[in-house]
């Protein structure tokens, strides 16, 4: 029976090579989770924490931050909560999972404070197991989420799903995604005529080009092209869908077309009023205007505009709007 005695010793000496893994690896990441704590404060940015601990032996890497607190003096962005864990499998540490808390609080740059609660709040990160680590796949899903603002405002919607996916045959491309459902707007806009409290839906398929890889390195990429498959949202009596695609030309300037289809136009002119972004007066005013737009659609029900830029101008349709942006 030597042979079950050098199986048992075999397997029992695999044990102890994996315990001791995961040991140092745990050690390894409460170390180099606490030192971009440190970075950041060098930096002269606000990054506490209360604790910095590693569970899950001996086949996850469970990491939890306790009390964590970022924020910019600067900008006055700032974020705080309870908790946060990053989790992932010691077979696969390249494929990450963040849970965050139900509560969160988020500082804006005008000093507000914002409560964000949810029933659940994921996200699901994979990496590429290479020395850099580049983003293969992103997934983020909430449900029951809910922006409550000190100053009175609240917006929520029941469930939300973004993500982003690299392309497999062009270079530094992303796939984006993303699907927003019953998304309540504040008490202010529950009464405009035709609208109502809500978006039904919210849709964006598209892709962009960046000038190099989302990586470990945390370098600043550049946005080079943005294609819009389909962006669709419908408010109430309002259907709005945008197509097209933007790239920097030399200078650095958003060039392109992105076409709109806008159905629903007539309920506009009495919820821009409703909304204080008319007055009264001119209520008629906009509302031939759109009728004009819509005359020289194809289908009268249906304004159909395009957003050109070019040359470092911005138009809709006939409309000037001004310089185009620089893409960032």
């Amino acid at each position: 029976m030597r042979w079950v005695r050098f199986l048992l010793w075999f397997v029992l000496g695999l044990g102890v090579l994996w315990g001791g893994y995961w040991f140092v690896g745990a050690q390894a990441l409460e170390r180099t989770t606490q030192a971009v704590f440190a970075d950041q404060r060098a930096a002269g940015l606000v990054a506490e924490n209360s604790a910095v601990s590693v569970a899950g032996f001996a086949d996850r890497f469970d990491l939890t931050i306790s009390d964590p607190h970022l924020a910019d003096p600067i900008s006055g962005w700032g974020w705080q909560a309870p908790f946060v864990q990053i989790l992932a499998m010691t077979w696969k540490p390249w494929h990450v999972i963040l849970a965050l808390p139900p509560t969160q609080t988020i500082q804006l740059p005008d000093g507000q404070d914002v409560t964000l609660t949810s029933s659940r709040l994921m996200a699901s990160v994979l990496m590429q197991p290479s020395a850099t680590l580049p983003l293969n796949r992103a997934v983020i899903e909430g449900e029951r989420l809910t922006l409550s603002s000190a100053q009175g405002w609240r917006i929520g919607v029941d469930k939300a799903v973004l993500a982003a996916e690299r392309s497999p045959t062009q270079a530094n491309t992303l796939r984006l995604g993303a699907d927003l459902g019953a998304l309540t707007l504040p008490q202010a806009y529950a009464n405009i005529p035709d609208l109502g409290p809500a978006l039904t839906a919210v849709h964006l398929d598209a892709s962009v080009t960046l000038s190099q890889p989302v990586d470990r390195t945390l370098r600043d990429p550049h946005l080079l092209d943005l294609s819009l498959t389909q962006f669709h949202i419908t408010w109430g009596a309002v259907d709005l869908t945008a197509t097209g695609q933007i790239k920097a030309d030399a200078k650095g300037m958003a060039s392109g077309q992105i076409d709109l289809r806008l159905k629903g136009w007539e309920s506009l002119p009495a919820a821009a009023v409703a909304l204080g972004l008319v007055p009264p007066s001119n209520e008629i005013s906009v509302q031939r205007g759109l009728e004009f737009l819509a005359k020289a659609s194809p289908d009268p029900e249906v304004i159909s505009l395009p957003l050109k830029l070019a040359e470092g101008m911005m138009t809709l349709g006939f409309i000037p709007l001004g310089p185009a942006p620089l893409m960032p």
